[in-house]
């Protein structure tokens, strides 16, 4: 019976033991709060949810030794923000409070990289107006060259240039117009971009090179907000 009752204290001392000190070397990467910490803990780093303080003071989610998920993180001059983190940035909705003069002073909205964008999200692009077009694909393919280039579709067969399309007209707020080589749109482009395409064509029940064939006007209005190059595909 000893036996059995020192082998529980022996397991109690030393699970305790394994737990303090998991928690102890438990790191947190964000600098600010980054002295004390309790919490959910994974190959050495905070994960989960956890309380960490230094000059600061974060109570949330974490993930790989920052902040990530929803908390609460209050700095040292009484400024509090309470929403999503993402890798250690205020990411997502979120309210951040800071008291002037004894009055509160709240800004709510969306954040990203750390910084407020706005009461709303803003989308990456936006179809404004379109006639006789049946659907557009605005494709982000990388952060560089800023530019905006077009495609035309239609049954399945896509490309820059079509020989079924007439009066094509292109018009962008920003930018130098290219149709050379295989690109087909705007080069160095300042963004917000406001793009407008207008063009005739047959209409899609209409034999290619009938003369009796019925030609469509089609129009497509567009904004594309977040900077980099895109690929606005127009199926008609």
């Amino acid at each position: 019976m000893k036996k059995t009752a020192l082998l529980l204290c022996s397991i109690m001392i030393s699970s305790w033991f394994s737990v303090t000190c998991s928690q102890n070397n438990c790191r947190v990467l964000k600098p600010g709060i980054d002295s004390t910490y309790s919490g959910g803990c994974k190959q050495g780093l905070a994960d989960g949810r956890g309380e960490a303080s230094g000059i600061d003071h974060y109570s949330g989610e974490f993930k790989k030794g920052l902040p990530n998920g929803t908390g609460t993180y209050t700095w040292k001059n009484g400024g509090k923000y309470e929403g999503e983190w993402k890798k250690g940035l205020r990411e997502g909705a979120g309210t951040f409070t800071v008291s002037c003069e004894g009055r509160d002073s709240v800004l709510t909205g969306i954040w990203e990289d750390d910084n407020y964008i706005g009461e709303k999200s803003i989308p990456p692009y936006v179809i404004q107006y379109r006639n006789g077009v049946t659907r557009v694909s605005c494709l982000r393919t990388g952060d560089q060259p800023l530019r905006v280039s077009y495609k035309f579709s239609r049954g399945g067969s896509t490309s820059e240039h079509t020989s079924a399309i007439s009066n094509l007209l292109l018009q962008g707020s920003s930018g130098n117009e290219s149709r050379t080589g295989s690109f087909f749109g705007f080069e160095t482009v300042t963004f917000p971009f406001e793009g407008k395409v207008k063009f005739t064509a047959p209409s899609a029940l209409s034999t290619r090179g009938s003369p009796e064939a019925v030609m469509l006007n089609y129009e497509l209005n567009f904004i594309i907000n977040q900077p980099g190059a895109w690929m606005v595909t127009i199926y008609y």
